[in-house]
């Protein structure tokens, strides 16, 4: 038996945006901040990790009401 499927639904006065960055393999903390940052905020974060050799390609998919905030937040703490 199937389910109904809605979609996904982005509620008034919200935005999504795509963020990445680009660092070393070890540094996992960075995606760690990212969670951190969004949670304390209040926005939704959906991560998506790719390792490339020594590299680490993080992007991050950012919704919420608190979206702009996010944005300047994460310029300064990333």
């Amino acid at each position: 038996m199937e389910q109904p499927t809605t979609p996904d639904v982005i509620p008034a006065g919200t935005k999504t945006i795509c963020i990445g960055l680009t660092c070393w393999r070890w540094q996992k903390t960075k995606a760690q901040t990212i969670r951190g940052l969004a949670h304390r905020l209040g926005v939704t974060v959906k991560l998506t990790e790719r390792i490339h050799g020594l590299r680490r390609d993080i992007d991050a998919q950012v919704s919420g009401k608190n979206t702009d905030r996010f944005i300047g937040e994460f310029v300064r703490n990333c």
